[in-house]
């Protein structure tokens, strides 16, 4: 079942000849780094993921800056980051889960942006994280689906900001991107949100 979307932006999503970049949001384990790349590749546009661009400017992994200089270090260099990226053109940039919770950072997102939110449960995150080699600091607790489904509660009204939102419960990567290039046509001039039905 689909609806048309409501953006939540001030401005209006970008048509799609006038796109010129689009940023993937959504929590822990919903693809953004898998999807990305193959979104990237289809459209012919670079891939950024911003935890790699931040990795790169601090000279080590996300998961030591949060261990070793604490989580507001990182989120400082993730915004600085994030700006310098988000004026690129031609690009699929994949943020962190936490990127769109903080303040100022949906705003980065200029004129001919498409934010798409990669949505998923806390169970189904839980289940792809553990199969995946990337460290979760934040997830490294005694209860990690307790803590995902409170992270998740607090940021959904952050990802619900995206221009486009898409289910990836049980659709492979090659589906989501799919979907995806589906809604960069739209139907009757109005993107799409899917809902669960």
């Amino acid at each position: 079942m689909t609806t048309g979307v409501r953006a939540q932006r001030a401005d209006s999503p970008p048509e799609p000849d006038s796109l010129e970049r689009l940023v993937i949001i959504g929590f822990m384990g919903a693809g953004k780094s898998t999807v990305g790349p193959m979104l990237a590749d289809r459209l012919g546009w670079t891939f950024v993921d911003l935890d790699d661009e931040v990795a790169g400017r601090a000279g080590e992994p996300v998961h030591e800056i949060i261990r070793g200089r604490g989580l507001d270090t990182f989120r400082r260099l993730e915004s600085e980051a994030g700006s310098a990226v988000m004026r690129r053109r031609r690009v699929v940039v994949a943020v962190g889960g936490g990127w769109p919770a903080q303040p100022g950072h949906m705003e980065l997102l200029a004129d001919g942006t498409l934010s798409v939110w990669l949505r998923v449960s806390p169970a189904t995150a839980l289940a792809r994280i553990a199969e995946s080699a990337t460290r979760r600091p934040l997830l490294e607790v005694a209860d990690p689906l307790a803590t995902a489904e409170s992270l998740l509660a607090r940021r959904r009204q952050h990802y619900r900001r995206g221009d486009l939102e898409i289910d990836t419960e049980r659709r492979t990567p090659d589906e989501v991107v799919g979907a995806i290039l589906k809604r960069l046509t739209p139907c009757g001039g109005d993107l799409e949100r899917e809902e669960t039905a």
